[in-house]
């Protein structure tokens, strides 16, 4: 697996729940900060060539994507056609990891909202999918 990748479009995934709703809530960065440091850093042996962990990619895309105002469903297909094309790296634990993560983002202020609560189970289901498939 394409680690860079990988987080750059975990970033897309997670910028795309946050801004379903048309705003992001400080709530919801501070979710996806505490989510990368506490997470994904730990979990993430590579480095880039200035020793900066790649984990840190999710953030740092999912930062370009909020200042860009990018269209969340746009970057939430990215995501989706990222898995399709990953499909055999798809296994139970990305899929909870995954899954995790976007629901925790989501819940960050005031639970899961309306904009938030169907992205969610469109994640859900094609991960299931994918993970059937393997």
């Amino acid at each position: 697996m394409n680690h860079q990748l990988f987080y750059k479009e975990l970033g897309r995934l997670l910028y795309a729940i946050a801004a379903a709703d048309g705003t992001i809530a400080k709530a919801e960065v501070e979710r996806l900060h505490r989510i990368v440091a506490q997470e994904l850093v730990p979990a993430e042996p590579a480095t880039d060539k200035y020793g900066t962990d790649q984990a840190w990619i999710t953030e740092f895309e999912f930062d370009v994507l909020a200042d860009q105002g990018a269209d969340p469903n746009g970057e939430f297909r990215s995501f989706i056609a990222y898995l399709r094309q990953h499909r055999k790296e798809v296994t139970s634990e990305l899929r909870d990891t995954v899954l995790g993560m976007a629901r925790s983002v989501a819940g960050a202020f005031h639970g899961i909202n309306s904009a938030e609560a169907p992205l969610l189970a469109e994640l859900e289901r094609e991960l299931d999918d994918l993970v059937a498939r393997r």
